[in-house]
């Protein structure tokens, strides 16, 4: 038996000026084509602060993939090993800044994702 286990990370840039963004939790889902790739479920929270004087983001902490294993896009990011590979996203978004909380849809297309062991 093989356990394929992988994270994902993502380099994040806040809108905000001066006020720290709180990512709540994620519930995100990759497509390659229309074909479910792998899913996202994490909640535990983390900050996203205003961007530095470089302009440049944070990177999330390591988000685990559940992978489709038998899904042609599967079979499509393992023919990526080493590449990148173009998807689609969907994801429920919980945010928060100071009290206020909402929960944000995010629906991104032509995602490059770099695809290594």
């Amino acid at each position: 038996m093989h356990l394929i286990t992988s994270t994902a990370t993502f380099t994040l840039l806040s809108p905000l000026s001066h006020n720290t963004l709180f990512i709540t939790s994620i519930n995100a889902t990759a497509f390659y084509h229309d074909e479910v790739v792998g899913t996202i479920l994490y909640d535990l929270p983390f900050a996203v602060p205003p961007v530095d004087s470089h302009g440049e983001g944070i990177v999330t902490p390591r988000l685990p993939v559940d992978w489709n294993l038998g899904s042609v896009g599967f079979e499509a990011v393992k023919g990526a090993l080493g590449g990148t590979l173009k998807l689609k996203a969907e994801a429920d978004v919980g945010v928060k800044v100071g009290r206020w909380g909402e929960d944000v849809w995010f629906r991104g297309g032509e995602i490059g994702a770099k695809v290594r062991l």
